[in-house]
């Protein structure tokens, strides 16, 4: 399976506004990928953008599910802190400010600063 050549077009519906329709291919495309999903190249990215498609369409209990997933990439991953500041980012979003916090210390440590690189300087403030 190639995800970076399913997540194109996808792509282009968060450019041009079609979060709805993007959500549900990106759903169609998760429930594509074979199990165990951490061993499909790529996969990581179809959660990452299901949390910025939520994230833009102000839904929050979607941006959540995505975030959910996140950990099981955790030990697939360089382990960098991508997956706690992306869980830290819908936890700050949703009004979890504690958790936030605790997942971006975690993503701070692990990346030596790296994962808030060109991101909402809100989520860098939290943790000082």
């Amino acid at each position: 399976m190639d995800v970076m050549a399913e997540l194109k077009p996808i792509g282009l519906l968060y450019s041009g506004g079609n979060l709805r329709v993007g959500q549900r291919q990106l759903q169609s495309l998760w429930a594509a990928v074979p199990e165990p999903k951490a061993d499909t190249p790529n996969a990581y990215l179809i959660v990452e953008y299901g949390v910025a498609f939520s994230l833009k369409d102000h839904d929050l209990d979607q941006a959540q599910e995505w975030a959910d997933r996140a950990p099981l990439f955790a030990a697939k991953r360089h382990d960098m802190g991508e997956v706690e500041f992306l869980i830290g980012k819908v936890a700050f979003e949703r009004g979890e400010i504690e958790r936030a916090r605790e997942q971006f210390l975690i993503a701070h440590t692990k990346s030596e600063g790296r994962a808030f690189a060109g991101k909402d300087e809100r989520y860098k403030r939290l943790i000082g």
